[in-house]
């Protein structure tokens, strides 16, 4: 006799495309909602993030014969080591500007429909599996992360792909092809795919397939490291600059304790990193629970059947809080919700895979912790989303658009900023990035020799820079003696999430000063409504402010740290 299952259940065979398709469905409006909205506040299609444009820029750079933003100057500058290879079809062209939006399309679309997979494999109430499919991925912001351009969406998607991957393998032992692919890519998506890519391979080492879970150890690992010896062939670190740009929050600490403490204190603070911790530490009690119910079952003498009397179950949420560990310790949270938007998901995931696993009493205990988890994202995430990060393409286009048009359009020179990527692509001229993404030396001298004063004046010379656009608290006395302000850049009602509402214009070199004032003048008449040019009086003598002293006036939102 063949068991019927209860009619509130969902039966994964019968409803194996119904709930990834509701998934997708509702991501993909959300998705469409949060850009017509952005579209009709901009009054244009822009990106959230300048970031974007420093990916563009590398897939320029690498179609043309670079690794780099600048040609012939080989440079680190994006974060994800295969995203700007997606991105150098129509290299310069407005048609490889919208590559972004496609590969993001791709990843809300390919993370949405993993999700509603995981859904039907949990089995849950017929009526909360829909709702769960539905809402989840805009709760759990996927299409948020989507609307920002980067490489997030796409390593999101790997992420679930390795979790479904290896729930199914715990169930038959199979290995699939794109679980192994997955588990490449996650990595050379972002760096802290590692983590969970090697936590799968040792379950799966661990479990029954030893071989095979150390042949997926080897092959996640050998991509990234053939990564790092390209980047050193280049004369340029192992990691990525924006890697190591972010470590500088911990780079004060003395010893590797201490920074792994100055960086778990800092994402605690924030209220994605304490919703991480809480469903780390919520997947660790219930991976024990599980472990431990097949030995509890035979002390009491039931010989009742359960999945988790496998002994490999819990590994489901063992992997996970493996790599939620790692990311909270060595990783980021914040900067529009992207950084830890994968591995949030991945333990929501691994509760919900949890759900079959459980006996009748506990069961509907973790259905509602997935439950909750789902509406906790959703409290974390969507506020700031609707009120803030929505406005982040107009801030995009009335300043870094601006500073992008002004550089190539009218001073058609040289240029030093501190926000790059707007203004790199499809510029001709040498751009130098003051922060350090595509300039080892700038980084190294901000960073490493504790940015002198005068540093950035010393840049601009050795490169022949005669412009400098830049945020004046971010480069604080390292502007040169002799730089003469122009200009500066404002926005009506500043709002979205920005290094900074007002960008300074300097003439590094006092000859240079006429000849941009008179490109200021010129430029002035044609910004967009809402962006404002103030042109300072000319003056002999060095008008720069104290960049070091942070602008009383400078509207919340404002954060210092630009790194992709």
């Amino acid at each position: 006799m063949t068991a019927t299952a209860p009619s509130n259940t969902l039966s994964a065979p019968s409803l194996s495309l119904g709930l990834p398709l509701l998934a997708v469905a509702g991501a993909v409006l959300g998705f469409v909602a949060l850009q017509l909205a952005a579209f009709r506040i901009a009054g244009v299609f822009e990106y959230p993030l300048d970031d974007v444009y420093i990916h563009l820029a590398m897939a320029s750079g690498m179609a043309g014969g670079t690794y780099g933003v600048n040609a012939g100057e080989a440079a680190s500058a994006a974060s994800s080591m295969l995203y700007p290879v997606l991105l150098t079809p129509f290299s310069g062209t407005e048609a490889q500007r919208m590559l972004p939006l496609v590969w993001n399309l791709v990843g809300l679309g390919l993370s949405a429909g993993l999700w509603g997979a995981i859904l039907a494999q949990a089995t849950l109430p017929r009526w909360l599996g829909m709702g769960l499919a539905a809402l989840g991925p805009v709760l759990l912001n996927m299409p948020g992360v989507a609307f920002l351009g980067m490489e997030h969406s796409l390593h999101a998607a790997a992420s679930l792909a390795t979790m479904l991957g290896l729930w199914l393998f715990l169930q038959d032992g199979r290995i699939r092809i794109w679980l192994v692919a997955a588990m490449i890519l996650s990595p050379l998506l972002r760096l802290e795919g590692l983590a969970l890519s090697l936590a799968a391979a040792g379950a799966i080492a661990l479990s029954r397939r030893p071989g095979a879970g150390m042949t997926l150890m080897v092959a996640a690992v050998a991509p990234v490291l053939a990564c790092m010896a390209g980047l050193m062939a280049l004369g340029l670190p192992p990691l990525p600059s924006s890697v190591l740009t972010k470590l500088t929050l911990s780079s004060s600490a003395d010893g590797l304790l201490e920074r792994v403490l100055v960086q778990l204190a800092a994402n605690l603070l924030r209220p994605a990193g304490q919703l991480l911790a809480e469903l780390l530490v919520v997947a660790l009690v219930i991976a024990a629970a599980l472990a431990l119910a097949p030995v509890a079952r035979r002390h009491r003498g039931d010989s009742g059947r359960n999945t988790s009397d496998s002994g490999w179950g819990p590994w489901i949420l063992f992997v996970p809080t493996l790599a939620a560990t790692a990311h909270l310790l060595q990783a980021q949270v914040g900067w529009l919700h992207r950084y830890e938007h994968y591995i949030i998901v991945t333990l929501v995931a691994g509760l919900a895979l949890a759900v079959p696993q459980a006996g009748r009493v506990m069961r509907p205990v973790i259905v509602g912790i997935v439950v909750l988890s789902v509406l906790a994202a959703g409290a974390v995430w969507l506020p700031r989303l609707m009120t803030s990060y929505l406005w982040n393409p107009r801030a995009v286009h009335l300043q870094q658009a601006q500073m992008a048009r002004f550089a190539q359009d009218f001073a058609r020179e040289p240029v030093a900023v501190n926000d790059l990527g707007r203004v790199v692509w499809n510029n001709p001229d040498y751009v130098l990035d003051l922060w350090g993404l595509a300039s080892d030396r700038a980084r190294r001298i901000r960073i490493d020799d504790g940015a002198p004063a005068g540093w950035a004046g010393m840049l601009t010379a050795e490169r022949g820079v005669r412009l400098a656009m830049v945020y004046d608290r971010w480069i604080g006395p390292g502007a040169g003696a002799d730089w003469q302000r122009l200009a500066t850049l404002t926005m009506a009602s500043p709002r979205g999430v920005l290094g900074g509402y007002e960008v300074a214009f300097y003439a590094t070199d006092p000859a240079a000063a006429p000849k941009l004032r008179e490109a200021l003048r010129a430029f002035a008449p044609t910004l967009p409504a809402d962006a404002r040019i103030t042109i300072a009086p000319a003056s002999p003598d060095p008008a720069s402010p104290d960049p070091a002293s942070p602008d009383p006036a400078s509207p919340a939102g404002v954060s210092p740290s630009p790194t992709p």
